[in-house]
């Protein structure tokens, strides 16, 4: 173990960004932790511990951070046109959902929250080029206002807790598990399909658009001590206009045009945004030009397209491999009760102290553990508690065999059958988790 790797807590470990973070903290000897409403679909869990919940619940948030030295906080409402459609889901996410992360932080004793802002904070703000310490105007767009309550909330718990943070606002994300909603991700889709693509306005809207493996990168950095209590444009090396996107996926797909429409409200025109602070304490620059990355990202799109076209056959051999190993698992389960059962049975004629119905309770007692443990999915942090809990009770009937020799035997297998069982895949499609639903 290196002497400086964390326990880091990554909210939104499951999603873009956030895998991505987990991906180069793994790489670079950190214990990532994963919160999310759901669980990764890039990482196992038997790789990376993972917490379903919500930001709303500062209990959970509590758990996930317990023994954590860090917080990257990046879950969030980023699509800014469903923060516009529902404005009070946007600011329970973005702000409040903050203000939850610091303040479940703060009641762990967790040493410092990095937090993902986003340059969108200087859209209303005239600047020749933006800068950290650039006096910021009030925000247009309700995205922004809720990214600028949470720089302002880390602040506050700063001066009036002494938690430590780092803000990282971040330029336009792009590449390999992006996001649908991302205009890199909706030209390339639309390409792809063989469909125009659409440029708001005249198209001279420029953004800093960076590559996520180069922002994860830039992420883990911030762990560094010395960014403690600082704010950093983590940006890419070029101004990149929507227009310019648009010809460079035409030109990379091929075969489709560019509509024009009209701007949208409240869009972030662009101006140049200033990484030198990163590059100057970080030693952190974007490495990956946008043309390269955009490449990358359009091998990846095509890569998953083939995967998911052989998917219907694979998911048909996997169910029917499925299918064998269970119908094996439930003979040999049924054998295994039938001989208990008999066992039992045995029991009544020449023992004073069970009949009939003492039986058949003793049966249905034994067959608990394994039910539970077996037709739920437990999630990954309640597995372990629920196999302390089987292996007890195996340990328990153990202690009884002077009494009841099969039964207490028997039932000590079946406890520990259990305790095996609640490490493989469910039989039954019931999910206990909290936070779901």
């Amino acid at each position: 173990m290196r002497p400086d790797s964390r326990d880091v807590l990554v909210t939104g470990g499951a999603g873009f960004i956030g895998s991505h973070v987990v991906d180069r903290l793994l790489a670079g000897g950190h214990r990532p932790r994963i919160f999310d409403q759901r669980p990764s679909p890039w990482h196992a869990s038997a790789d990376v511990d993972e917490r379903i919940g919500d930001l709303g619940d500062v209990t959970r948030l509590r758990s996930a951070m317990a023994g954590c030295d860090v917080v990257v906080h990046l879950a969030a409402a980023a699509d800014v046109d469903l923060v516009r459609a529902d404005p009070l889901d946007a600011e329970r996410r973005n702000a409040r959902g903050t203000l939850n992360v610091l303040e479940a932080a703060r009641q762990t004793g967790v040493g410092r929250v990095i937090y993902a802002s986003t340059i969108w904070v200087y859209s209303d703000t005239p600047a020749d080029c933006h800068e950290e310490d650039c006096a910021l105007c009030a925000p247009g767009h309700l995205y922004t206002a809720t990214k600028l309550a949470g720089e302002l909330y880390c602040r506050s718990y700063l001066e009036l807790y002494g938690l430590e943070y780092t803000v990282l606002r971040f330029g336009i994300p792009y590449g390999p598990r992006a996001r649908p909603a991302g205009v890199v991700a909706q030209f390339v889709g639309r390409a792809l399909a063989g469909e125009a693509l659409v440029v708001a306005g005249d198209g001279r809207q420029s953004r800093r658009f960076v590559y996520v493996e180069d922002l994860a990168d830039g992420v883990v950095r911030a762990l560094t001590p010395a960014a403690a209590n600082r704010t950093y444009n983590l940006v890419g090396s070029e101004d990149t206009s929507i227009a310019d996107i648009a010809e460079s996926v035409r030109d990379l797909v091929g075969g489709v045009e560019i509509e024009r429409v009209p701007a949208r409200v409240g869009d972030f025109t662009g101006a140049p945004v200033s990484g030198a602070r990163a590059a100057r304490e970080l030693g952190w620059e974007a490495e990956t030009p946008f043309v390269t990355g955009l490449s990358r990202y359009v091998d990846w799109r095509r890569a998953e397209a083939a995967s998911a076209a052989l998917a219907p056959r694979t998911r048909v051999r996997g169910a029917l491999g499925s299918l064998l190993r269970r119908t094996a698992l439930a003979l040999l389960a049924a054998a295994t009760i039938a001989v208990m059962l008999i066992g039992i049975a045995s029991l009544v004629p020449i023992d004073r102290d069970m009949d009939v119905y003492d039986t058949l309770t003793a049966t249905l007692v034994m067959l608990l553990p394994l039910m539970l443990a077996a037709g739920f999915a437990w999630p990954p942090e309640a597995r372990r508690g629920v196999r302390t809990v089987c292996w007890t009770i195996a340990a328990g009937d153990l202690v009884l065999v002077h009494h009841h020799p099969v039964f207490a035997i028997s039932a000590a297998a079946m406890a520990a059958s259990a305790g095996l069982v609640v490490r493989e895949r469910p039989a039954l499609a019931v999910r206990v988790a909290a936070g779901d639903g």
